[in-house]
């Protein structure tokens, strides 16, 4: 009995050992032996905000709504999006890990060139052999237009590269990205949630995206202007869960903090970013104008209709 309880003290002092060993593997140190901040891919991967996935039934969700924003990098509040803009061996801005996810053969969407609202099909997907029709700048040269491609193509190969050259002309066109968002409330787990549905880069700087923090003379454009804007500028579109492993595994550029690490999957996830709504999924596909004001009795209405969601919203909660 003595031999067998020794036995069973040397083994589980062997399992203990071994329990701290492997915690000890998982820990690191804040500075490389050469000085530098550690960078570890583990690191990253320990804290890139990975959140469980959540199958929520369809007769559960018992209200949604489909938005659209715009995430304006020239906001402060955004600045972790669009830093650093030069090359970085830890760091990316969200324009270099698109580019990069692109090459890395994530799946990119055309435009609709109707509207604003995406369509995540195969058949709407952007070929690799023609993202020249849609990555693109036109060069003026002794008066001819010549077509220089962001991304090059290698058909032999089947790869895809990124031209350094225009690069940085290309992603200087780059302040703005339009989102896809949807609310819903899921009464199972009695929750009100945000997903986000789609990234969609945008090319040009019209007034009709000034925020509320613009000039004066900016954000007067009707809402028809705005849509017709949207049309031409919207680049393409990305699927955010198709992008989430990149979102996961690449750290956000920290401002003042360096010792906070932060994916961009967590950003985006915990809404750190500063957004303006510009429309929804509405029946007659219109967006909002900042030129528009609603009625006294418009806004009654609004009020009646949204009161009367929430009390079908209430009722579902509860029944059984």
């Amino acid at each position: 009995m003595k031999n067998y309880m020794k036995k069973s003290c040397i083994t589980a002092v062997a399992l203990l050992t071994l329990s701290l060993a492997q915690a000890q593997d998982r820990t690191f140190n804040f500075f490389e032996p050469n000085g530098s901040i550690t960078t570890a891919k583990e690191l990253s991967e320990d804290l890139s905000y990975s959140l469980a996935y959540i199958d929520h039934r369809a007769d559960d969700v018992v209200w949604a709504h489909v938005v659209y924003s715009i995430v304006d990098l020239r906001d402060t509040r955004n600045l972790q999006v669009a830093f650093p803009t030069d090359p970085d061996t830890q760091y990316k801005n969200l324009f270099r890990l698109l580019t990069n996810a692109v090459t890395a053969k994530t799946p990119v969407y055309y435009a609709n060139e109707a509207g604003i609202s995406p369509f995540f099909n195969a058949s709407n997907r952007v070929a690799a052999e023609k993202l020249s029709d849609v990555f693109f700048i036109e060069t003026d040269v002794a008066g001819a237009q010549y077509i220089d491609p962001l991304f090059t193509y290698d058909q032999a190969k089947d790869s895809l590269g990124i031209s350094n050259r225009i690069y940085d002309r290309f992603s200087r066109r780059i302040n703005k990205y339009l989102l896809q968002k949807v609310y819903y409330f899921d009464k199972h787990l009695s929750r009100f949630n945000t997903k986000i549905i789609g990234i969609a880069p945008i090319v040009t700087e019209p007034a009709a995206f000034a925020g509320a923090d613009d000039d004066d003379q900016a954000g007067n454009a009707s809402a028809q202007e705005l849509k017709n804007t949207l049309k031409e500028s919207v680049l393409c579109w990305f699927l955010y869960d198709e992008l989430k492993p990149h979102l996961s595994n690449q750290l956000i550029y920290q401002v003042s903090n360096a010792a906070q690490r932060m994916s961009y999957h967590e950003y985006f996830t915990k809404k750190m970013y500063s957004d303006y709504l510009i429309g929804d999924n509405n029946l007659f596909k219109r967006l909002y104008s900042s030129n528009e004001e609603m009625t006294i009795p418009q806004l009654k209405i609004s009020i009646a209709e949204l009161s009367e969601e929430l009390v079908e919203i209430e009722s579902g909660v509860w029944s059984f």
